[in-house]
């Protein structure tokens, strides 16, 4: 089992997303890796998809991903909650994080494309 970084849910595997963290950039210069599950991949892509057709500069912030000061996205995700089982959060996101959300998206859907065809 391994948990959302966004989320925080547990579930047996997450959909790898690099991110480029200030903090290590000296020892991770390509990026980490990090997890989301599908719900956040997806509230990540509509977003970007949202940024993509406005012009908004967003807020400036830290980013709840990478922890980078940058100009921030608002992303609603659903977080687990014990009382309610579920409850909606705004985070924000810079938009390098957005981006590498939406690769990881498109990457993550040719994938299932594939493995269902393999099974046909």
């Amino acid at each position: 089992m391994t948990d959302c970084d966004l989320c925080g849910v547990g579930i047996p595997t997450v959909v790898p997303v690099r991110v480029f963290k200030p903090k290590y950039e000296q020892s991770y210069p390509h990026g980490m890796w990090q997890g989301l599950c599908e719900g956040c991949l997806n509230a990540g892509k509509k977003a970007h998809d949202a940024l993509e057709e406005s012009s908004s500069c967003g807020t400036a912030g830290v980013c709840d991903f990478c922890g980078a000061i940058a100009q921030l996205h608002d992303v609603t995700i659903s977080r687990p909650s014990f009382s309610k089982g579920a409850e909606e959060d705004t985070i924000g996101l810079c938009k390098k994080c957005l981006a590498s959300i939406n690769e990881a998206y498109e990457a993550w859907e040719k994938q299932k494309a594939e493995d269902e065809h393999a099974h046909h």
